[in-house]
């Protein structure tokens, strides 16, 4: 297992680009000057270059050596020599020199090296062309160090600039990571990238505070929902027990009714988990909806017809592909739901409308309010919860439905508009491929 890695600030970062790049440039610069003057030397005729080695070499052992006449150029002032005084001429060259106009110049000629050599203290005479490209060499080193140090001065700003706002966001990640989900990254002005890392930080810790939210209230909501059937079995066992109550088959189906609440809550809360996890096992079969609605429409008659309510059905083949459990679990849920906020009459449709089959389920009840229009599938949500735990229902109908409808690559809504003047519920499924 390998340790974390050692990192480094980003100022030493840019620090060591900036002065890579100078290295680059000046090595470079002398490199190609190198080579021009190298070039150079090479087109020389083979004599000159001989006697300028034996200078060379000469001036390293510290002696004195002339040149090998003849020189092939006599180098006089300006503009022949422009680091020569006008008619001076190079060390060993003197004399008459004629002029472009045919009049003759004298030129004073310079100390001979032969003159020299009985004079041990003096120096050789300088050869002007290196002289010229040691100084350019010179300059580009004093160009290199001046680049040197305003690359650190630009380095640091430019680390400050970029860093400061990246180690915010590096710090609010720190706290967002020990638990506290409310923190949030400054969004500052300037670099744009960096600006929509902070925003999109921001937008992470703010869906992440959210869901945490959803979580507490889930958690908070199942512990309810789960109490309130045990704490009737408790009690009604504790009272039969004591002897408060005899162990009839009353007391016995009263039990039972309660354990059932309890299996179908955890069901629904399991279905709930593996459709959010996308791990809801599926078993996709040709289904024909209209066919499937009058069944569940006939198994619910009993219980509409105790509550005093007309429940109809207006089918037609439509064939789909979905698991038939799933979807009759859709439809009973809908029709439930609808019987228990109904006035006096629940109507179920099915139709097909283009490459979709479409289920309807109406009511003449109160209807939805726009405000709680899209709390409706949010699981425990009760509109009426003292009739709805009554009854049976813990509030995850509707959820469910939702989460089947889109594990099948359908949809459930909640319409604007109904007929009957109650709630309209709408889910549609792809059809069946032919």
């Amino acid at each position: 297992m390998t340790g974390p890695r050692r990192t480094q600030p980003l100022a030493v970062t840019l620090l060591l680009a900036m002065l890579l790049v100078v290295l680059v440039a000046v090595g470079s610069t002398f490199y190609f000057s190198n080579l021009v003057v190298k070039r150079e030397f090479e087109r020389l005729p083979s004599t000159v270059r001989l006697a300028i080695r034996e200078q060379q070499a000469a001036a390293l052992r510290g002696e004195l050596v002339a040149p090998t006449p003849p020189l092939p150029v006599v180098r006089t002032g300006t503009p022949a020599d422009p680091y020569l005084d006008p008619f001076d001429s190079s060390p060993d060259v003197g004399g008459v020199v004629r002029q472009a106009t045919g009049q003759d110049a004298v030129v004073t000629a310079g100390k001979r090296p032969r003159e020299l050599r009985t004079d041990p203290g003096r120096q050789p005479p300088r050869n002007r062309a290196q002289d010229f490209l040691r100084d350019v060499q010179s300059s580009l080193l004093q160009v290199g160090l001046v680049a040197a140090a305003v690359s650190a001065l630009l380095a640091f700003l430019i680390s400050r600039r970029v860093a400061r706002p990246v180690s915010a966001v590096s710090r609010a990640a720190a706290r967002l990571a020990s638990g506290d989900l409310s923190t949030r990254a400054p969004v500052r002005g300037g670099e744009r990238e960096i600006a929509a890392l902070a925003q999109s930080f921001n937008d992470m810790a703010e869906n992440l505070q959210l869901l945490e939210r959803e979580r507490q209230q889930a958690v908070a909501d199942i512990a309810h929902e789960l109490r309130t059937p045990i704490a009737v079995m408790q009690a009604r066992l504790d009272a039969l027990e004591d002897g408060v109550y005899p162990l009839t088959t009353g007391q016995i189906a009263l039990l039972s009714t309660q354990t059932q609440l309890l299996t179908r809550l955890v069901g629904d809360l399991r279905t709930l988990t593996l459709a959010d996890a996308g791990r809801l096992a599926l078993d996709p079969q040709p289904l024909d909806l209209g066919a499937l609605g009058a069944e569940v429409v006939r198994d619910l008659q009993d219980r509409a017809d105790a509550r005093g309510l007309n429940l109809t059905l207006q089918a037609v083949p439509a064939l789909t592909r979905a698991d038939p459990v799933r979807v009759r679990q859709i439809t009973t849920n809908l029709i439930d739901n609808a019987l228990r906020h109904a006035r006096s009459r629940v109507a179920v449709r099915v139709e097909v409308h283009g490459p979709q089959v479409l289920l309807h389920v109406e009511d003449d009840g109160p209807g939805i309010p726009q405000e709680s229009r899209d709390a409706v599938f949010t699981r425990f949500t009760r509109l009426d919860a003292s009739r709805a735990r009554d009854t049976g229902g813990s509030g995850l109908g509707l959820a469910i439905v939702r989460a089947l409808a889109l594990a099948h690559g359908g949809q459930a809504a909640l319409s604007t508009s109904s007929g009957l003047g109650g709630a309209h519920f709408t889910v549609t499924l792809p059809t069946a491929a032919p």
